[in-house]
């Protein structure tokens, strides 16, 4: 690669700080939701989103350029396949929350992090860690746990799919936020009994929503606490869905062997994470791995090796690994004693 051809594959990577900054404001603003059922001009589209209609346009020429609008011969603009992605829905609200400016603000502050990692980048720029925080600013708890939903809904269904529930008679879900895991399964295992455990601010949330859902709310317990001072107990299986990333291998380690406590003999640890991959490639699991640093200091995405040492340290083992959705697993780890063979 010549070195003109290296400055211009520099200046590209550089770029994509205005390209998600582009297609953050298009998500904010709903330009896909207006475009959905018919083209619209730049004028139209200004009335519709409550925006000037010549700082949109600017807007709009770069969306075109990324390939998410298509301009025709009218000065109408189209959404392309790739644009209607932006539609309410799953990935609009994770456009969204990444353009969030408590998300995109710590940002900066990677490079002084790596220097020094006593302090989460986030932490340095709010002043707080991110689950202190959150539970401060109500609307950033809303929008992080819209994100988080949208995900979880998905991997729900694959949960489901991957894993039978059915010998079960009770489930606890820890850190398991709005009860999306949870709905999902009472839906397909109607004797299943589950209990909801997460931080108070987040399960005053949680009652909000399963309320809003009476076939669903009876057969859901919800239950406030601490889960590094101790979990709900007993049970058949305890879920961690993108839980252990958010904590450094110490926390990991009093969460998982809080489990292994209250864990029948027979039971299950259930682990939803992305496992991160040897080598240097470029991938989705190495990119949150940096988010994880950039949000929470100490969590990070971890390899199966990893994943190995902290079960054994737990009095775990893994026993079976199978992929739920993209670049997702779910790591079933069983007690010591009764794992007939390790994945």
């Amino acid at each position: 690669m010549s070195e003109q051809e290296s400055q211009e594959q520099l200046l590209h990577l550089l770029s994509g700080k205005w390209v998600t900054a582009a297609i953050a404001a298009a998500a904010e603003l709903g330009i896909a939701d207006q475009l959905a059922a018919l083209p619209l001009t730049a004028a139209e589209l200004a009335t519709r989103c409550k925006a000037d209609e010549r700082a949109l346009k600017r807007l709009l020429r770069v969306l075109c350029g990324e390939g998410l609008l298509e301009l025709d011969e009218n000065a109408r603009y189209h959404l392309t396949e790739l644009g209607r992605q932006l539609c309410d829905g799953e990935l609009r609200t994770l456009a969204r929350f990444v353009g969030a400016p408590f998300m995109w603000n710590p940002w900066p502050a990677l490079a002084a992090q790596v220097q020094d990692p006593s302090r989460s980048a986030f932490e340095r720029t709010h002043g707080s860690a991110l689950f202190e925080y959150l539970d401060a600013d109500r609307h950033a708890a809303s929008l992080y746990h819209a994100a988080a939903d949208e995900f979880t809904r998905r991997q729900a269904r694959a949960l489901c799919d991957a894993f039978d529930f059915s010998p079960l008679e009770r489930i606890v879900d820890i850190g398991g936020g709005l009860g999306t895991v949870l709905t999902e399964l009472t839906q397909r295992y109607p004797a299943l009994r589950c209990v909801l455990y997460d931080r108070p601010p987040v399960i005053e949330q949680a009652r909000r929503v399963l309320s809003a859902a009476p076939h669903v709310e009876p057969r859901i317990e919800v239950v406030a606490g601490d889960f590094f001072s101790g979990v709900p107990a007993p049970a058949d299986a305890y879920l961690l869905k993108h839980v252990l990333h958010n904590w450094d291998d110490e926390h990991a380690l009093r969460l998982l062997r809080a489990c292994r406590a209250g864990l029948r003999a027979d039971g299950y640890v259930l682990i939803v994470e992305s496992l991160r991959l040897p080598g240097n490639v470029r991938d989705a699991t190495a990119l949150m791995d940096l988010e994880m640093l950039v949000l929470c200091g100490g969590g990070y995405e971890r390899s199966k090796p990893e994943f190995r040492r902290l079960l054994g340290q737990a009095g775990l083992r893994l026993h079976a690994t199978r992929v739920l959705v993209a670049g997702v697993r779910l790591m079933v780890a069983t007690p010591r004693a009764h794992a007939a063979s390790e994945a």
